[in-house]
């Protein structure tokens, strides 16, 4: 770990911290490879039900990545870098051992963007602010940028956001379903604990299987949905009467 992805584990959950304050908490290559890594085995230790993602400082969550790591991509290292980026959200985006939250503490900014758009909660500070500059830059805005934004804000609200590469404050982004809360800056760690702890109360077996039914249900018209419902209800009787 180089330092600059922090992860700190207590009891039943984890807190993921990028860490360069100084650069507004840029994302470097070797950054999003310690970061990566990072994701791939807190999601894979059965002991954690709970991940916390976060920036270090007050500025920003992250600010996006490093425009050295970007321009010094040469060939096959730009395809290379961006399906690890696009794998990477899909890790957090689709696993299915615990719940995942973004504690966005200031500018979510290209990568930062994309990881908060991943998790399954988005707490935003009153400092916070959100932007995809993808557009801007010339880049293709995947690895979840377009899909997980689309999925909780629709069509017009994605377009709008992604093709004018407008800056969301954090009020416009608890109007329009971006965030899940909005509070003030000194107690965002503190409101996204109380949850966590709620969270972590409850039955650790209903709990994911709940998040991952309704990740399995969303995009799907009732019927289908009622289906996968049912299917999952089944389940969970046949391992009760074999308990």
């Amino acid at each position: 770990m180089t330092g600059e992805i922090k992860v700190s584990i207590e009891d039943a959950h984890a807190v993921i911290t990028i860490s360069r304050p100084d650069k507004l908490n840029s994302v470097t290559k070797p950054m999003l490879v310690d970061f990566n890594e990072q994701v791939s085995q807190i999601i894979n230790n059965p002991n954690i039900r709970a991940v916390i993602f976060t920036g270090e400082g007050s500025r920003a969550f992250s600010a996006g990545f490093d425009m050295d790591t970007i321009m010094g991509l040469k060939g096959a290292e730009v395809t290379e870098f961006f399906k690890l980026l696009e794998r990477t959200m899909r890790l957090i985006r689709e696993n299915r051992t615990c719940i995942t939250i973004a504690a966005v503490n200031g500018y979510a900014i290209g990568f930062g963007a994309m990881a908060v758009l991943a998790c399954d909660f988005r707490f935003f500070s009153d400092t916070a602010a959100f932007r995809l500059p993808e557009v801007e830059l010339g880049v293709f805005p995947g690895a979840g940028a377009a899909s997980n934004l689309l999925h909780l804000v629709g069509p017009a609200r994605a377009k709008d956001i992604l093709l004018t590469t407008r800056t969301v404050s954090a009020k416009e982004a608890l109007q329009i379903g971006l965030a899940d809360m909005l509070v003030n800056q000194d107690e965002l760690m503190e409101k996204t604990m109380e949850f966590v702890e709620g969270i972590l109360n409850k039955d650790a077996t209903i709990l994911v299987r709940t998040k991952t039914l309704i990740d399995g249900m969303t995009g799907k018209d009732i019927a289908d949905a009622d289906e996968l419902e049912s299917a999952y209800l089944d389940e969970w009787l046949r391992e009760r009467e074999e308990s």
